[in-house]
């Protein structure tokens, strides 16, 4: 009612046991004596919610698949590279000129081949560290996070409410380890039985704004100030304490910063704002 609006996607089930995804938009106001009321309207959006959900599985499967063939294919390669060198150095095999010539653009070309698998299981290990920005899904890379991050929440028994978000020129993967981050960081330290975390967004200024809360028992006055520096820790928390810092970072790569927002409602609730670019 103080923030006077509130934009949600949540799931529920009907009285048939269907599961429904709904965006649903809350807007309070006064009448005209004076008593405060609240508007509430929710629009079906099961069907987008569902081709989002198997994009994100297909592009999962597809990244496993793309992986496991180049790591099945680097072995044969290397016993084909292997063997032309073995028939080089053969001194009792006598080879012409032309099947000399022949021999060595095989080899060069199975060196080729190997050099270009290796760049792809490279790329797949160093995926996190790529920084090639571009108009992205925020609705998809959230849907990303929940998949990842699946097995997580069920454990914690964690409900997360994620608002109808728009497309933004980003760096997908680094975005994407921002909000899991956060989100772990909730389930680790939140200490709430009914954990519950909600992603809101609003455009400001020419930025997009992020708020990422939880229901938790927040973080005291005296340590707000240390918990985005390296390898602070609350206690006998686990980890290296470099979440946040890494989430400062992923910011900062996108010229924004976080913060810790400021509010009544218990909990935790961190501030990302970047460049709408």
């Amino acid at each position: 009612m103080r923030e006077g609006h509130s934009e949600l996607v949540e799931e529920i089930t009907d009285w048939k046991a269907d599961r429904h995804t709904l965006l649903t938009r809350k807007l309070a106001f006064e009448t005209a004596s004076g008593e405060k009321r609240l508007v509430c309207i929710a629009t079906n959006i099961t069907a987008l919610a569902a081709r989002e959900k198997r994009v994100v599985k297909l592009n999962a499967q597809l990244k496993v698949y793309s992986h496991s063939i180049a790591h099945d294919l680097k072995n044969p390669i290397a016993s084909i590279i292997s063997g032309l060198n073995i028939l080089q150095r053969d001194k009792a095999s006598t080879l012409s000129d032309r099947a000399s010539m022949v021999m060595g653009a095989l080899k060069e070309s199975a060196t080729g081949l190997s050099g270009y698998i290796g760049s792809l299981l490279k790329a797949a290990a160093d995926e996190k560290e790529s920084l090639d920005f571009q108009k992205y899904d925020l609705n998809i890379l959230l849907e990303e996070v929940r998949f990842n991050l699946s097995a997580a929440i069920e454990a914690a028994d964690m409900r997360l409410n994620v608002t109808r978000l728009p497309s933004a020129t980003i760096a997908p993967s680094l975005l994407r380890q921002l909000f899991q981050n956060l989100i772990e960081n909730s389930i680790k330290h939140a200490g709430s039985d009914r954990l519950v975390v909600t992603i809101h967004h609003k455009e400001d200024n020419g930025e997009h704004v992020f708020y990422v809360g939880d229901n938790g028992k927040g973080i005291p006055d005296e340590k707000k100030d240390m918990v985005f520096t390296q390898f602070f820790r609350d206690g006998s928390a686990e980890g290296l304490g470099l979440g946040l810092t890494i989430c400062q970072r992923i910011a900062n790569l996108h010229d924004g910063y976080m913060e810790i927002h400021d509010r009544e409602e218990p909990g935790c609730c961190m501030v990302v704002r970047i460049p709408a670019r």
